[in-house]
């Protein structure tokens, strides 16, 4: 446990937000200074019997990554995991901690991270009258309030990202509705208006959700390969 607070404790200061999400402003926006990580290899880890037995009973529990993440052993593994997944810490570990924070599936956010901007924290698609942009290509006139340095600084769109993903799921049935609301608003999908283009677009989180899971097993049984023996 102290390794894991340790942890937490170096993100939360890299991040430079609390517990609640970034700092805002009195107008509403949100301070995004720029931040660098210390990024440091896996310890070595004294690894028991009974690891492995909590390992495997954790791997096939609802939600594997974020409970894996949560236990010392295999914290800096998950972490290492979606650092080389996606390429960067300073993209990898505000989306960890935002996720744990709503207690929201890792697979689930990096999937849609996946499909809206492949990580890219940059990414920029113009509609006929928004803009959507970042990490989680958020909308110009759902977020008004945020700048154009929010919009791409990382910590401050995933927060955002992740905060409304949360609202989606309180307002729907399951992951993939959610989903859809996220693409296509709650008005069009309560109705039964989704666009055949969120279809396409739920359909290609589920897909790249499936592999990512399936990948992160292969990848947690080769780093503690005394648990699969």
């Amino acid at each position: 446990m102290t390794n894991r607070m340790l942890s937490l404790f170096l993100v939360a200061l890299a991040l430079g937000c609390s517990t609640t999400g970034p700092i805002r402003n009195h107008q509403g926006g949100t301070e995004a200074g720029r931040f660098s990580f210390a990024w440091q290899s896996r310890p070595v880890q004294r690894v028991t019997p009974a690891d492995h037995a909590n390992i495997l009973n954790l791997l096939e529990s609802e939600n594997p990554m974020l409970a894996l993440y949560r236990e010392d052993v295999t914290h800096q593994a998950v972490m290492d995991f979606f650092v080389n997944l996606t390429g960067s810490p300073e993209t990898a570990l505000p989306m960890m901690y935002h996720a744990e924070r709503a207690d929201i599936s890792f697979s689930l956010v990096f999937s849609l991270a996946w499909v809206e901007s492949r990580f890219s924290p940059v990414a920029v698609n113009r509609n006929a009258s928004s803009v959507d942009r970042g990490l989680f290509q958020l909308n110009s006139l759902t977020f008004r309030n945020l700048t154009d340095e929010d919009f791409f600084h990382v910590d401050v769109n995933t927060y955002h990202g992740i905060d409304y993903l949360t609202w989606c799921l309180a307002h729907t049935k399951d992951e993939y509705q959610a989903v859809a609301v996220y693409n296509a608003g709650l008005t069009r999908v309560r109705a039964g208006r989704t666009p055949a283009s969120t279809l396409v677009y739920v359909e290609r989180i589920r897909q790249y959700r499936t592999q990512l899971e399936e990948r992160f097993q292969k990848y947690i049984l080769s780093e503690f390969p005394s648990y699969n023996a």
